[in-house]
């Protein structure tokens, strides 16, 4: 029976930079799945550009013999990536194509793929976290064990209850309410607002648990530390290992150096409780913090990446399934020749940087006051957006209030944004026109 190669799962990574069209509407904004395809396949046949001009996709070094062992082959796909698996065609007597595996996967194997960097643009769109204690990567899983809960088709995490004992960065996500998920920022006057953000599910901190044995560790907000411990606990509470620092000079940060031989580690362990640490921190001045871990075994090979996804083929959550009961892939053809229905497709949802847009003439004069004061504040002779707005590929139309579309220039590039007193604002520079007249 002739061998084939058929579809065993796709990975789309949605990205608000690439995925929002000219009136400012987004692919979040589409509730269904087939919805959010659609935008993504007019975006195809576009030409526009696209995540994976930034990103590419690998097997770990370790996992390659994955791919022979079980009949796999990994491919790019517009916007994300899927993965092939060799397979046999069973007809049906109802005339539907079937297919089954050559090789069988067993249920706790998983697919390791890691998300490399093509260039450093990705870091500069994304919306993340500018400081935080640990540069840790993302882990994306059809499997809660080790982030915690999702729902399908997102690879990624919940986004964590607003708590107002936190302090949030320009950008940064809380839950209110079920699918009411906002983003962080200070106004002008510096008081705390937050702007709802169309969608179910985004990648957040809550994803940013992978690191290697080894990482430099930074005290934010902490100018008096000089003397640190830090304590390496598993997930029954046990200790692993504890490192201990004291300097008679404050120190800004530390390098962490666990032993790997004391580790349960990805990429080649089993996904198991055992591979989730809690890293309990306290230092001077009643420094004290509390890290959820999950180490890789190869510092080098995670370096060049933003994370990893780990695809389970049978994960402990429902609606994640690869195969069926009978062990057939979920892709077939109907008997007219159509496929029906495609293989599962997961999802991961990035947001854009966003940013205050400041506008400043281009030879340094004071702009007019109080123009477009419907979107802009007037101050000290520039002109800044009342709300950050989100960074896109391509121009992007500001709203009035009585919803038509009024242009003005949109950052140029990535690389102007600027942060002052918790703000991230993107500086546009403008000539003296029609649309930007200067003070009398």
């Amino acid at each position: 029976m002739r061998t084939l190669y058929k579809p065993l799962f796709e990975v789309k990574l949605l990205h608000e930079f690439y995925l929002t069209d000219r009136s400012g509407n987004n692919v979040f904004e589409l509730s269904a799945q087939a919805d959010r395809l659609d935008f993504l396949f007019h975006k195809f046949e576009s030409f526009a550009d696209e995540i994976n001009s930034d990103l590419s996709y690998e097997i770990p070094e370790t996992c390659k013999d994955l791919l022979k062992n079980y009949g796999l082959k990994l491919l790019p796909s517009y916007s994300g990536l899927k993965l092939l698996i060799e397979a046999k065609l069973k007809k049906l007597a109802s005339g539907v194509s079937t297919y089954e595996p050559i090789h069988k996967l067993e249920d706790d194997l998983h697919i390791p793929i890691l998300i490399k960097r093509r260039t450093s643009r990705i870091d500069s769109i994304t919306n993340q976290k500018l400081e935080r204690n640990i540069n840790s990567y993302y882990l994306f899983s059809n499997d809660s064990t080790l982030t915690g809960t999702r729902g399908f088709p997102y690879l990624n995490s919940e986004v964590s209850n607003h708590d107002a004992a936190n302090d949030y960065e320009q950008g940064e996500l809380a839950k209110f309410a079920a699918n009411d998920i906002k983003a962080f920022y200070f106004d002008q006057a510096n008081t705390k607002q937050w702007l709802s953000k169309a969608g179910k599910s985004f990648t957040n901190e809550n994803d940013r648990v992978l690191c290697g044995s080894s990482f430099s560790y930074s005290f934010l907000n902490a100018n008096n530390i000089t003397k640190a411990d830090f304590t390496l606990k598993d997930h029954l509470g046990n200790i692993v290992q504890e490192l201990h620092f004291k300097a008679s000079t404050p120190f800004p940060k530390v390098h962490l150096a666990f032993d790997p031989k004391l580790l349960k580690m990805l990429p080649g362990e089993k996904i198991k409780e055992d591979l989730v640490y809690q890293l309990e921190v306290s230092g001077t001045g009643s420094f004290n913090k509390v890290h959820k871990l999950v180490f890789y075994s190869d510092n080098q090979e995670l370096s060049n990446c933003i994370g990893l996804i780990l695809i389970k083929v049978k994960g402990n959550i429902s609606g994640y399934k690869l195969f069926d009961a009978s062990g057939k892939l979920i892709t077939r053809k109907n008997q007219f020749n159509i496929i029906d229905p495609a293989a599962p497709i997961f999802e991961i949802h990035f947001l854009s940087r966003p940013s205050f847009w400041r506008y400043m003439n281009n030879r340094n004069h004071a702009l007019q006051s109080g123009l477009y004061s419907d979107l802009m504040h007037s101050i000290d002779g520039l002109l800044i957006s009342k709300e950050p707005k989100s960074l896109t590929a391509n121009s992007t139309l500001f709203k009035l209030p009585d919803s038509s579309l009024f242009y003005l220039p949109n950052p140029v590039g990535v690389d102007e944004i600027h942060i002052e007193n918790k703000k991230l604002y993107s500086d546009i520079m403008v000539p003296e026109s029609d649309l930007f007249p200067l003070a009398p």
